[in-house]
């Protein structure tokens, strides 16, 4: 086998393991972002539903009635 043969299969075998090992590495991180996201989506609905505005009007207050002072 010549030298150039030699070089051009361990750059191609150099190449593949560079690949596998760099995508092994991005794919914890790429997890762990997806996760993060997931945990950030579960928050902001909780605190939608927090400042969500009731339904309905409220009750009325009862009137207070002063007795009317007697007339001569």
């Amino acid at each position: 086998m010549s030298n150039e043969l030699i070089f051009i299969i361990g750059l191609s075998i150099g190449a593949l393991l560079g690949v596998v090992t760099i995508s092994m590495f991005v794919s914890v991180r790429i997890t762990d972002l997806q996760a993060e996201i997931r945990d950030l989506r579960v928050q902001r609905n909780l605190l939608k539903e927090e400042l969500e505005k009731p339904q309905g009007k409220p009750t009325p207050r009862r009137k207070r009635y002063r007795k009317q002072p007697k007339r001569k």
